[in-house]
């Protein structure tokens, strides 16, 4: 070759790399290679990163049916920009059962929501990955999720997702002001002007906090047995702010980061053994006065509700149980050798039960 076309294409292939790195990014986006890219890329020590959030879900009438994915996609992009990762597309369905009497909301089945996750992961992994993290963003996710986890761990691959109840609890706890919220509230709201304000409409914003206790998921008809929303909003939207939302996102965020390095320092190993019985005995409050009993005969695990029968739990994951043919009993968050947490899938429902004792 002589020299001056051997200069020339040192000279194009200089300009090529700096246009590729003009973006900053630490990350790999996974759809921008070629499979031939990606073969040389994937390897036992990358950690793959995969985002979960809803693009058909109600928000009220202030934020946007896809509120849920671009959070997922703002903090993909905020990972991207500090994190030697691979990062997947984003998964916009899900499982959001508490939002389906709203037009434009969707849901996956538990089954098939936990179904999707072990099988992508499985997918990925047959090409060298064996470290998952996925960048969750809702509430109801964290059943499916822990429970692709527990199998998933059972073939050597390892799945740890973000606690979007805990990840950035304590700012939260710092700036929020009403009184009650969980959904389209004060705290998504002003993340939401801080992550992508043209996406907020105040004008519409408002305070909605269902007074009946009833069981279910929120619901627009004063007669159904779920509570009771007009607006799919469950708190007090109005009093949201840019401010606020930049201190919540920037934890979220911190703690996002902390995780990824976390796994990425930890062990691959597969989970052989089974949780003790007696870490998940005890009595969770659904409601006040709306209590089950989780208790053990002859060294077999029951659930009871109330005065209701007693369903004897067959054991389906490490930390995860069916519960006869009516539901599902999913534990979370152990502390002081007993879990605290416990999510219970009834008759279609999903809802959050606390240890009381």
């Amino acid at each position: 070759m002589k020299p001056i076309a051997f200069l020339l294409l040192s000279v194009i292939a200089s300009v090529a790399q700096a246009q590729i790195n003009t973006t900053g990014n630490k990350a790999i986006l996974v759809e921008d290679k070629t499979w031939i890219e990606a073969k040389a890329l994937l390897s036992d020590t990358s950690i793959v990163v995969i985002p979960l959030g809803a693009a058909a879900k109600e928000h009220g009438p202030h934020l946007l049916l896809k509120n849920d994915f671009l959070i997922a996609e703002y903090l993909k992009e905020r990972v991207a920009r500090t994190e030697s990762v691979v990062i997947y597309p984003t998964i916009n369905y899900h499982y959001y059962p508490a939002f389906l009497e709203y037009a434009g909301s969707t849901s996956l089945r538990l089954e098939t929501a936990s179904n999707l996750l072990i099988d992508i992961c499985r997918i990925i992994s047959a090409h060298g990955p064996k470290k998952f993290y996925i960048l969750n963003t809702g509430v109801s996710t964290l059943v499916p999720l822990r429970i692709a986890a527990e199998k998933l761990a059972k073939q050597g691959i390892t799945m740890t997702f973000t606690d979007i109840l805990n990840v950035a609890k304590e700012a939260e706890v710092k700036v929020k002001q009403e009184k009650a919220g969980t959904h389209a509230d004060e705290i998504e709201t002003s993340m939401m002007l801080y992550m992508a304000p043209q996406t907020v409409d105040m004008k519409k914003a408002a305070k909605d906090i269902p007074e009946n206790d009833a069981l279910g998921p929120l619901s627009p008809y004063p007669t159904s047995n779920g509570h009771y929303s007009p607006t799919g909003i469950f708190g007090d939207a109005t009093l949201a702010t840019r401010e606020k939302g930049e201190i919540v996102v920037e934890a979220m965020v911190a703690g996002i980061r902390k995780e990824i390095q976390q796994l990425r320092s930890s062990k691959v190993f597969s989970t052989s053994f089974l949780t003790a019985n007696s870490k998940f005995i005890g009595s969770f409050e659904i409601v006040q006065n709306d209590i089950i009993k989780v208790f053990e005969e002859d060294g077999k695990l029951f659930v009871q509700r109330n005065a209701e029968r007693k369903i004897l739990l067959k054991r389906e994951s490490e930390n995860s149980f069916y519960a006869g043919q009516t539901g599902r009993l999913v534990f979370f968050s152990e502390e002081n050798e007993k879990f605290q947490r416990v999510y219970l899938n009834l008759m279609g429902k999903d809802l959050l039960c606390l240890r009381n004792n």
